[in-house]
């Protein structure tokens, strides 16, 4: 009996990348930063300011390029 060879679908690709990216800077960022002490709180708030700038920048691309594509295009 053949099986037929199953395929990942562009939904799953992406939640795997996303998951992937989270799971990188959550377990990579505390060991990276540790050594700095009580200053690397500072570290972290400008590691998210930075994600929600990237966020934002996306999002304005989104709206001015309607093409399919995303930042490809």
């Amino acid at each position: 009996m053949k099986v037929a060879p199953q395929q990942l679908s562009f939904l799953m690709l992406t939640a795997l990348v996303i998951g992937n990216m989270i799971g990188a800077g959550i377990y990579t960022l505390p060991s990276a930063i540790a050594p700095y002490g009580g200053v690397a709180i500072f570290a972290w708030i400008f590691t998210a300011l930075g994600a929600l700038m990237l966020a934002l920048l996306f999002a304005n691309l989104s709206r001015t390029l309607v093409k399919s594509g995303g930042p490809y295009a």
